[in-house]
């Protein structure tokens, strides 16, 4: 029996776990990113720009004075008015700017109309016959059966009561003397006092035959 054999210098077999362990003990750490932290002073100079800009927009007056920023008022921004022709100077209203936008869709720029479809406004007896008739048509409009130069139109006319008295005034003052009509204008105050008088009217004129009935 060689030493090898021998029970007491028996040696035992080294285990596959035990020799992996010993290699991951020798072998470094993967290496991985670290935490840089901003500079102190740069944390400082960022902290101290938003304490000092919080700072200025509460001491910063705002509101009405007009030296900070651009906070002018509407009245300033509102175009002037032009002067209605016939008016005596008095400041009024654009009635043109007023027809284009209001008026034209329907009755055309040349205030001819659409033959069977709008009543032209040139030469037509109910713009220049009698004021409280145009006044009341564009106050309540006019729903129905009305003869124009000889020609009967059956539509609606819509009420323009939410217009102010020199709006009203203005626009009818234009198409009276435009297209070759000749009518005297029409002031704010005769708009006021047919408003008033026509106060109880809900709803608009059944046509022609309504619109002289109510004279």
């Amino acid at each position: 029996m060689n030493k090898s054999e021998r029970p007491g210098n028996t040696k035992k077999a080294s285990k596959p776990g035990a020799v992996k362990n010993a290699q991951r003990q020798r072998e470094n750490d993967d290496p991985d990113e670290g935490i840089r932290p901003l500079p102190w002073f740069l944390v400082m100079f960022l902290g101290a720009m938003a304490m000092w800009g919080a700072f200025y927009i509460y001491i910063t007056p705002s509101g009405e004075d007009t030296a900070y920023g651009d906070q002018r008022s509407v009245a300033l921004l509102r175009p002037p008015v032009a002067a209605v022709a016939g008016s005596g100077g008095a400041a009024k209203v654009d009635g043109k700017q007023i027809y284009t936008t209001k008026c034209v869709a329907c009755h055309q720029p040349t205030g001819a109309g659409l033959a069977g479809v709008f009543p032209p406004l040139a030469a037509s007896e109910w713009v220049l016959g009698d004021d409280k008739t145009l006044i009341n048509i564009l106050l309540h409009g006019v729903n129905g059966e009305m003869v124009v130069k000889g020609n009967t139109y059956n539509g609606a006319m819509p009420a323009w009561k939410s217009m102010s008295d020199d709006e009203l005034a203005g626009v009818m003052s234009y198409i009276r003397s435009d297209w070759g009509n000749q009518g005297a204008p029409i002031t704010a105050e005769a708009v006021g006092a047919q408003r008033e008088a026509t106060k109880t009217q809900a709803a608009p004129y059944a046509g022609g035959a309504a619109l002289k009935a109510a004279l």
